[in-house]
């Protein structure tokens, strides 16, 4: 009992750290300062962003916004599409914008050269209403963790220029940092590439990332491939697991996004526990941080609450209650949770 106990306590405190991390916040560059969307302009052409496949292959423009005396400005870019399935299935692929170096200073987007653009799928009310549930999912996971993409919306006029007319199209977006920025801001490098086995990634942040995910829905990310999700190595001690891309989860619930054929999950909306089995004392705690966090989740969710109709924000509200409940009943949690956990040894080799 008080070898159990003691357990309990060392990893209380280690839990206490990881949380207490949330109020060390670095310097936020200006773009990411504010959360008022910022307004930007951007004309390119969007049959050959979506026809390109090379990763090394980008189309010069420039975006334009007003500057701090509210005049006219722009600052020299270049785009390339990304996303496979989103180019397949969107008229609007995700973006990656590269700014030229020495281009950036006192403009909104000083000391970031480069940044991932998300756009709607398709034009309309409908998938912008997505794109800000998919930027609120980015802002829930802030209050989980103190390891985070930032991220900011964005008010987009975009002139697709396929023809000499040209189209306009007023969307909805948001600006996400690039990784590289995402570890200077920790101190920080990237695990670029490779497998990397759950041993060797911090459990109590890897279980909250697991819980994360099942609270949203998402179940289209990997740990161990790092798909949708960035490891940070900070040299004193395990990876730290930064997740993105949200769109396939169920509180975002876009029309394109369907499961994996080999998960046991018909649609988006239901919830699947894709987490690696942990300590289970560290487990509860993690669970317990939760629901201590409940109302901060969803008083963040309420911030935004002018910015999706009420079906929707109510909708949304629904589905974060819902996982509340769940770790609110024992019997629930160690059915959808606990004992749903993919069985692995973590012993380091």
């Amino acid at each position: 009992m008080l070898r159990i106990s003691f357990i309990a306590k060392a990893l209380t405190f280690a839990l206490l750290i990881g949380i207490s991390l949330r109020t060390s916040a670095f310097q936020k560059d200006v773009l990411f300062a504010s959360e008022a969307p910022l307004d930007l302009e951007i004309v390119t052409n969007f049959k050959l962003l979506k026809g390109s496949k090379s990763d090394t292959v980008f189309f010069p423009t420039f975006i334009k916004f007003k500057n701090q005396e509210g005049k006219p400005d722009s600052v020299p870019v270049n785009l390339r599409g990304r996303g496979n399935s989103r180019r397949a299935q969107c008229f609007f692929p995700p973006l990656w914008i590269k700014i030229p170096k020495g281009s950036t200073k006192n403009t909104p987007f000083e000391g970031n050269r480069s940044l991932k653009l998300v756009l709607p799928c398709q034009e309309g009310d409908s998938f912008n209403q997505l794109i800000v549930k998919e930027y609120i999912a980015y802002k829930l996971y802030e209050q989980v963790s103190p390891y985070f993409f930032q991220t900011r919306l964005i008010n987009l006029t975009l002139t697709d220029r396929q023809n000499k007319k040209g189209k306009t199209y007023a969307l909805t977006a948001f600006v996400l940092e690039d990784v590289d920025n995402v570890a200077d801001n920790y101190k920080a490098k990237t695990k670029d590439s490779g497998l990397i086995l759950p041993q060797f990634v911090n459990d109590t942040l890897a279980l909250k990332q697991d819980f994360f995910a099942f609270m949203i829905g998402n179940t289209d990310w990997s740990n161990t491939s790092q798909h949708n999700v960035k490891m940070l190595d900070t040299g004193k001690g395990k990876f730290i697991p930064v997740p993105y891309d949200f769109d396939y989860s169920g509180f975002v619930n876009a029309p394109y996004a369907v499961p994996y054929d080999y998960l046991p999950i018909t649609k988006v909306t239901e919830r699947l526990y894709r987490g690696i089995c942990r300590n289970e004392v560290l487990t509860q705690l993690v669970k317990s941080d939760f629901l201590q966090s409940e109302s901060q989740i969803l008083a963040t969710l309420e911030k935004y609450k002018s910015l999706l109709p009420s079906s929707e924000f109510e909708s949304s509200r629904n589905y974060l209650m819902d996982f509340f409940s769940i770790l609110k009943n024992e019997t629930a949690f160690q059915t959808q949770l606990a004992s749903a956990c993919q069985k692995y040894n973590l012993v380091e080799n």
